[in-house]
């Protein structure tokens, strides 16, 4: 199955996600363009997808603050320059800061909204244009289950994760007209390195209560964005998919 075949792929973020995200486009015929604040971990990423066979002429990756607009625009700009456009964003970048609202400082609220939700507004923004110049196009954000129940998380993070829904319905139908398709992926627990460095019995619990009896692995996830951010999904626009083994109910 090549259903990225030909299609050129942004991806914010260089974290666990992105690496699914970016193997299975790559798998599925695409090319990937990593862009991240973090030199580290745009490097570690790119060796990585060189590890699973992917050569330089399809993996790229570009230094970018999702903070800044001027970032996100030069990014879009080196990617669009090497392989002529932007299909596909993948809105993978984001950070935690999970305290009692009464223990977190403003900075923690700004910083997390900054980024999570004021990063994906600013990737969108620099790849739209672009996409409605080519009359297609696919935006996958990942959400979480933060900001469908709010449990479990900061105030910042839940209220920055119901940010991006909001913006992929109203996005999802503003931009209808121009073939781009707007939906999010909203994942419970993922088996990443997060999960990974919990002790044992936290992990346990943590599985013990999703009723499909597993945490979610990276690839679950990936799975989602690939349907989404493929032509498979070319009649779903403004949706989250949830991805949480039951765990919301």
């Amino acid at each position: 199955m090549e259903r990225f075949k030909n299609r050129i792929v942004m991806i914010t973020g260089a974290g666990d996600v992105a690496g699914a995200v970016g193997r299975r486009v790559l798998a599925e015929g695409g090319r990937a363009a990593f862009v991240d604040f973090s030199e580290q971990a745009l490097a570690g990423v790119q060796e990585e997808m060189a590890a699973a066979g992917y050569s330089s002429d399809r993996v790229m990756t570009a230094v970018c603050d999702v903070r800044s607009q001027d970032s996100c625009d030069a990014a879009a700009a080196a990617v669009a320059e090497r392989w002529g456009r932007v299909d596909v964003l993948v809105a993978t970048a984001g950070i935690i800061r999970h305290l009692p609202i009464d223990e977190m400082s403003e900075k923690d609220w700004q910083d997390v909204v900054d980024i999570n939700l004021g990063g994906v507004f600013r990737a969108c923004k620099a790849v739209v244009p672009g996409m409605k110049r080519h009359k297609y196009g696919r935006i996958v954000i990942i959400s979480s289950i933060g900001g469908r129940t709010g449990r479990n998380v900061g105030v910042n993070y839940a209220a920055s994760k119901a940010g991006v829904n909001g913006l992929a319905i109203n996005l999802g139908y503003n931009l209808a007209p121009w073939n781009i398709t707007v939906n999010t992926v909203a994942p419970g627990p993922l088996r990443g390195k997060m999960f990974s460095s919990m002790a044992q019995a936290q992990q346990d619990s943590l599985a013990s209560g999703i009723p499909l009896g597993r945490v979610g692995e990276l690839d679950d996830v990936a799975a989602a964005v690939a349907y989404l951010g493929s032509d498979d999904a070319s009649w779903t626009t403004g949706e989250v998919l949830d991805v949480n083994g039951g765990l919301q109910y």
